[in-house]
């Protein structure tokens, strides 16, 4: 996902003149703010991220005879679909879930201020529910959301290294990524601030400790067959711990009202 009119700000003048931004050029160093001042002036960066400090340019614009094109373009099969499939099962969760919202590809700032990414998917608690993340003045994420996904197709390097170890680092607490060519689905949880791979049931899911009733029915998914993965889904949210995790999300909210 690109940039959006979110990230088109107004630029700081010098004796009346608009302030010459420098290009935000892949390997670059700096902090976030920097990051997004660049990322929003640059007329050639299409997406861009910051893995602690290090700029990643990801897609860009071409123009070809007044045309503007994208580069590279984006799959079907290798990222949009599987995309679609995994923002619409957050959907479903957070639609069931009082006090935790679910989000497409955002701009989300993590706590060390080094690192600014945009997660495909992502699932977050509200701040009045004891989320740790919040959005901010600029539309934007700021914070650890409780559990960001990756669909990765030609970025498989970058997912499983440097993005990685930065969601690890600044306490991501699970990391669901999507290697869409190899037909693999891996899920991490924090563990003494390590990332641990989930392990499968005996049936084949894969189960949130962070989002209790949040059941991915992994064959299924890679099988396309979203009928039954929607119907594991609901089985997770009719789970008795399901219901226990939505009565503690409201006993937090009632906390933070008194």
């Amino acid at each position: 996902m690109g940039k959006t009119a979110n990230h088109v700000k107004q630029q700081p003048k010098r004796n009346g003149k608009p302030e010459a931004i420098p290009p935000l050029r892949d390997g670059d160093r700096m902090d976030a703010n920097e990051f997004l001042r660049r990322y929003a002036a640059d007329p050639i960066v299409y997406s861009a991220e910051l893995l602690q400090g290090v700029v990643h340019v990801t897609r860009w614009r071409e123009f070809t005879d007044g045309k503007e094109t994208i580069v590279p373009p984006i799959s079907a099969d290798g990222h949009a679909t599987p995309d679609n499939h995994l923002q619409g099962i957050f959907f479903v969760y957070a639609s069931h879930t009082p006090g935790v919202v679910s989000s497409g590809s955002v701009t989300t700032l993590l706590p060390s201020q080094a690192t600014s990414l945009e997660p495909d998917a992502l699932l977050r608690v509200l701040p009045t529910h004891g989320g740790a993340s919040t959005i901010g003045a600029d539309k934007f994420v700021h914070g650890a959301p409780e559990l960001v996904a990756e669909i990765s197709f030609t970025s498989g390097s970058r997912d499983f290294g440097k993005k990685f170890d930065s969601y690890q680092a600044d306490g991501v607490p699970e990391y669901l990524v999507w290697r869409t060519a190899e037909k693999e689905i891996h899920w991490f949880a924090l563990n003494r601030k390590k990332y641990v791979a989930l392990k499968p049931h005996a049936d084949g899911t894969l189960r949130s400790d962070v989002f209790p009733g949040l059941w991915l029915d992994v064959p299924a998914l890679l099988a396309s067959d979203t009928a039954k993965v929607l119907a594991t889904l609901q089985q997770g949210i009719a789970s008795p711990e399901h219901a226990a995790f939505v009565a503690k999300l409201q006993k937090a909210a009632s906390k933070r009202k008194k």
